[in-house]
């Protein structure tokens, strides 16, 4: 059984694969594979152990092939497609893909040792969430204690205290892991600002690797 999917690259499907059993999961549509006797749809997914792994389903009104090892992949419904992105399931497959770069709110993890942080630290990418920094460049904060919360135009704002802080990072100097993170958080309580009236709570964000040049 098949949904009618779009053989758009980037279409966030569901996908049924064999991953220590037989399960459904997150996919990227990367396109359509031409056959002689079919045509294939080539699926980024990302298995249990955290890599990632290209899947071929039958495409749409293609006959059957012998090529093809599952036969299902649909369009998620609401609360699959949430319960997903609130894992950060969608981004870490399209970062793969070369779809999504570093955002605002993103999580950064020192390689090496920076002005007075170790390696292994994890900092923030300031900025808006779902937005690349302006210019493609960013500050990131180590030791952060972390806003993320709505601003004045309705964006989801991230500015993070502590230190120590790059100035103006380029994303480019950031690596993909692969892998996310879960990163403690505050906002406002709904009312607005006033004494009190922070809560404190936590996302899962992409973790992005940095090794800084000399002069950063």
């Amino acid at each position: 059984m098949r949904d009618a999917v779009p053989t758009t690259k980037g279409t966030r499907v569901v996908a049924l694969m064999y991953d220590a059993g037989t399960v459904l999961v997150p996919g990227i549509v990367l396109g359509l594979a031409p056959g002689r006797r079919s045509r294939r749809l080539r699926v980024l997914v990302r298995r249990s152990s955290g890599t990632f792994h290209t899947e071929e389903y039958l495409a749409p009104g293609a006959a059957l092939s012998d090529r093809i090892r599952h036969d299902y992949v649909g369009v998620p419904g609401d609360e699959l497609r949430q319960a997903w992105t609130d894992l950060v399931l969608w981004d870490l497959l399209e970062i793969e893909a070369g779809l999504r770069g570093p955002q605002g709110g993103d999580a950064v993890r020192l390689t090496t040792a920076w002005q007075g942080a170790n390696p292994g630290d994890i900092g923030v990418l300031g900025g808006f969430v779902g937005q690349t920094p302006p210019g493609d460049a960013g500050s990131i904060t180590f030791n952060p204690v972390t806003f993320r919360g709505p601003a004045a135009d309705g964006r989801i704002l991230v500015q993070a205290s502590g230190g120590p802080a790059s100035i103006s990072t380029p994303v480019r100097e950031l690596t993909k892991t692969g892998q996310p993170v879960a990163l403690p958080v505050w906002r406002w309580r709904r009312g607005g600002p006033g004494r009190g009236r922070g809560e404190e709570y936590t996302v899962t964000v992409p973790l992005w690797d940095w090794t800084p040049r000399r002069s950063s």
